[in-house]
C-alpha cells in the first residue's frame, strides 16, 4: 500500500518529536513550570550540530553529546537565575521563560546570523516495506528511543527518580527523610533542558537547511500538544504521544496530496491538532500519568 511509507516515515520523525518533548514534560512534572522557552533550547542544540559538523566535520551522533551538557548547564541556570528566584509566582515565571527564548533567538542570531543555514550528513540508505530511508534518520529515530527509555528507567529505578516522585508528592515529607529537594529540582531542569537540546541535535538529520534563531516557535508549540496528550509530567508518554503525532501528520500529508490540497502540509498538521483534540476528549489526563 502507498501509504506504509508514510506510516513509517511518521514513527521516524514522531520519534524526534516525542524526544524533544521528553524535557519538557519532565520539567512540568517536577517542577509545575511550563517551559515556554522550549523551542529556543531545541534550537541551540540545532546550532551545536551545525557547527561541530562545518567546523570540525564532527557527526551529530557525536556531537549531541556536547549539546546535551551544554544543555544541562544552561537548564541549571534557568533553575538558579529564573526559576527559583521567583519561587511561586507562575506567572512571572511564564513571563521569564518567554523573555529568555526571545533573548536566546536573538542571541543566536547575532552569533550565526538571520539566515537558514544547515548541513547534510549521509552514510547510505536502506530500503523498508517500499520506502528508501536514510540510515542517518533510521539511527537518529533508534537513537531517541534508546534514550527515552534510558530515561525512564532512570525515573523508576534509580534513587534520584525515587526522590523525584517524593518531591513531587511531598516536598516537606522528602526533606524530613534527607532529600536535598533544591538539588532535585536543579538536576530535574539540568536534565529537561538538557535533553531538549540533545533533541534538537537529532532534529537537524530531518531539516538539513532548517536550522535558523526563530526555528523554536513551532516545535514549542508541538512540544506543547505532544505533552499534554502524553500526561503531563510521563516521560514515556510524552515520547509514545510524539510517535503518534508524526504519524498523524505524515499520513495526514499522504491523504491530502492525494486529495489535491494546495498546501497539504498544512493541512496535515491541522488534522494532527484535530485528531489529537478528539483523544483528549475521550482522555482529557493525556494517555499516561508521571
Amino acid at each position: 500500500m502507498d501509504i506504509i511509507p508514510y506510516f513509517l516515515t511518521g514513527l521516524v520523525i514522531g520519534s524526534i518529536y516525542g524526544l524533544t518533548t521528553l524535557g519538557l514534560s519532565l520539567i512540568f512534572g517536577v517542577l509545575r513550570v511550563a517551559n515556554v522557552a522550549h523551542g529556543s533550547f531545541i534550537m541551540i542544540g540545532a546550532y551545536v550540530a551545525y557547527t561541530f559538523f562545518v567546523a570540525w566535520a564532527i557527526p551529530p551522533i557525536v556531537s549531541a553529546t556536547a549539546a546535551l551538557l551544554i544543555g544541562m548547564a544552561a537548564g541549571y541556570l534557568v533553575y538558579v537565575g529564573v526559576i527559583k528566584p521567583l519561587g511561586k509566582a507562575e506567572l512571572n515565571i511564564l513571563v521569564a521563560l518567554f523573555a529568555l527564548g526571545a533573548l536566546l533567538a536573538e542571541v543566536a542570531r547575532l552569533i550565526w546570523g538571520p539566515d537558514f543555514v544547515g548541513y547534510r550528513w549521509s552514510i547510505g540508505s536502506i530500503e523498508i516495506a517500499g520506502l528508501q530511508l536514510e540510515i542517518t534518520k533510521l539511527m537518529g529515530a533508534v537513537a531517541s528511543l534508546i534514550i527515552a527509555v534510558l530515561l525512564e528507567l532512570t525515573l523508576r529505578r534509580t534513587y534520584f527518580g525515587r526522590a523525584i516522585k517524593a518531591v513531587v508528592q511531598d516536598p516537606i515529607g522528602a526533606m524530613v527523610v534527607g532529600i536535598n529537594v533544591e538539588r532535585i529540582l536543579a538536576l530535574s531542569a539540568a536534565v529537561g533542558i538538557g535533553v531538549t537540546a540533545l533533541g534538537g541535535v537529532l532534529l537537524t538529520l530531518f531539516i538539513p537547511v532548517g536550522i535558523n534563531p526563530y526555528m523554536g516557535g513551532p516545535y514549542t508549540l508541538i512540544g506543547f500538544v505532544i505533552a499534554v496528550l502524553g500526561g503531563l509530567g510521563s516521560v514515556m508518554g510524552a515520547y509514545i504521544a510524539g510517535l503518534l503525532f508524526g504519524v498523524f501528520e505524515s499520513v495526514g500529508f499522504y491523504v491530502f496530496s492525494s486529495l489535491g490540497f494546495a498546501e497539504p502540509s498544512q493541512m496535515a498538521l491541522f488534522l494532527s491538532f484535530v485528531l489529537l483534540l478528539l483523544l483528549l476528549l475521550f482522555k482529557p489526563t493525556g494517555l499516561f500519568r508521571i
